[in-house]
């Protein structure tokens, strides 16, 4: 992958990132806890793969993006300690939110998955913004 097809795949993993964090948001508003967990998720998930494509990394999996993300940004110390953790917790909430049907987040957790996917998103944003 070329530079140019890196920085593009970057700005557009961060696009998704941003329009998923706003709908997270307003999902909330709308007290659709389950709802706002899931684009919580993917909004960080987003931003993880915008850091992943600045290394010319492609995961395939969502795991995949927890484990590189893991190996090659946290190892190195480019990204806060926790962040990681944070990003693998949301990605359980999401499960449980899209495929559990037994189970119903209340809006605490949303509350927390939605706060702990903008700081993902700010620190993937202050990442990125580096030259």
């Amino acid at each position: 992958m070329t530079r140019e097809n890196r920085l593009a795949v970057c700005a557009a993993e961060a696009a998704l990132g941003d329009d998923a964090l706003e709908a997270a948001v307003a999902l909330l508003a709308l007290s659709l806890c389950n709802d706002a967990v899931s684009r919580a998720y993917y909004a960080a998930f987003h931003y993880a793969r915008a850091l992943l494509a600045l290394e010319g990394l492609e995961p395939k999996t969502h795991r995949g993006v927890v484990a590189l993300l893991a190996e090659h940004i946290e190892k190195a110390g480019r990204i806060a300690p926790g962040a990681v953790s944070a990003l693998a917790r949301l990605q359980t909430f999401r499960g449980l939110a899209d495929y559990d049907s037994s189970e119903r987040l209340d809006r605490a957790r949303a509350e927390a998955e939605v706060a702990a996917a903008a700081q993902f998103v700010e620190t993937a944003r202050a990442i990125l913004s580096k030259p």
